[in-house]
Formats: C-alpha cells, sequence, structure tokens
C-alpha cells in the first residue's frame, strides 16, 4: 500500500494525514527531508542542529495536523517554514550586539504558533514582490544574501568592491522597510526585526 502511495501528490498525502494515517506522513517526510536539511544546513553550518529544525517542524505537522492549513505548495511551505526554524535558532542565541539584540527580542512575538508562521508566508511574499520591482543589482544581492552568503561571497560573484555590496544591502533594507512600513503599520517593528535578521547576518 504504501508504493502505492509514494504516487500520491502531497495534497492527497496531506488529507490522509489529517484523517491520522501515519503512512501519509513518513511518505511526506521521507520526500522533503533531505531538501529541507539541506536549506538548514546551508543556513546553519551544523548537522544537529539543522537536524533537529527539520525535525521539529515535521514534529510540529503532525502536532497540528487536523487544524494544518497550507495555501502555497507544500514544498514551498516546508522551506519557508525551514528559514523562520533558523531565525527562531539564532534568536535563542546569545547576541552580542544591541540592535540585534533588540531585535531578537521583538521575533518573541512571531514565534511559535501556527500563526506566526502564517504571517512569516505573508511578509515573504511581500519582501518578494518589492524586491521584484527594484533594479536587477539590488535584486540579485537581495536574493543571494537571503540564501545566507557572506558579504565577500557576493562581491565576487557579483564583481563588486565588498564596499559596494554593503551599500547596496544597506539600500534594499532601507527600502523594504519603507514598505513594511507602509503595509503592517501595526507590525512593522517586529517585521523590520525579520529583515535585519534576513540580510546583516
Amino acid at each position: 500500500m504504501q508504493l502505492v502511495m509514494e504516487s500520491f501528490t502531497d495534497i492527497v498525502l496531506l488529507a490522509q494525514i489529517r484523517d491520522d494515517d501515519h503512512d501519509a506522513f513518513d511518505i511526506l517526510f521521507e520526500r522533503y527531508w533531505k531538501k529541507l536539511y539541506q536549506t538548514a544546513f546551508a543556513r546553519l553550518d551544523d548537522d544537529t542542529i539543522a537536524q533537529d529544525v527539520v525535525q521539529e517542524i515535521f514534529i510540529k505537522i503532525w502536532q497540528r495536523r487536523k487544524s494544518l492549513e497550507v495555501h502555497t505548495s507544500f514544498e514551498n511551505y516546508l522551506q519557508s517554514a525551514v528559514r523562520f526554524g533558523v531565525i527562531s535558532h539564532f534568536r535563542s542565541k546569545k547576541a552580542n550586539d544591541v540592535q540585534l539584540q533588540n531585535a531578537l527580542e521583538r521575533i518573541n512575538l512571531l514565534e511559535d504558533s501556527i500563526g506566526s508562521l502564517t504571517d512569516y508566508f505573508e511578509l515573504e511574499k511581500t519582501l518578494e514582490d518589492a524586491v521584484n520591482c527594484m533594479p536587477e543589482m539590488l535584486k540579485k544581492v537581495y536574493l543571494l544574501r537571503s540564501e545566507n552568503h557572506s558579504v565577500k561571497a557576493i562581491a565576487g560573484q557579483l564583481g563588486l568592491a565588498d564596499q559596494t555590496v554593503k551599500n547596496y544591502i544597506t539600500e534594499v533594507s532601507r527600502r523594504l522597510r519603507i514598505t513594511i512600513a507602509e503595509k503592517y503599520p501595526e507590525k512593522h517593528l517586529t517585521y523590520s526585526a525579520l529583515l535585519l535578521l534576513l540580510l546583516h547576518k
């Protein structure tokens, strides 16, 4: 039966998981575990923590299976959950920088609830739409930085000076903070904190 189920779509398997089907859950786990681990490891550079982040995502999916709502592809949902999990991990670490510490403290407002993860998905979509309207070089710098590339690596890949990359990151941050303040006036401090973590690692 499990061999047959392996050909089922994510949507069908999620429906079965809501009916407490362990086999369907195992199939989705095997389908996405490696990709999610690679995403987490690229950002954390720590095998154990990367595994923990991914395992925690699947644990929460099972715990919330009855009420789980996915409004995008399941893979996109999982990848966003990994990025949010990485942010939560960094939030839990001791930060020396005062500005970063203040930002991490505000992340508490978004952490550890399905509603907060939904908020994070919405924020990602807002940032994506805003970045797509920016000049090409700003867009490239943002995408590489959000994938955890260092300033030096971005500079080498794009043929720019390190300081130029830093200037671009500052400009992207400025534009996105304006977008966030306009769209989320009641949450802009918290969302700006997430942006700080994303771009100024």
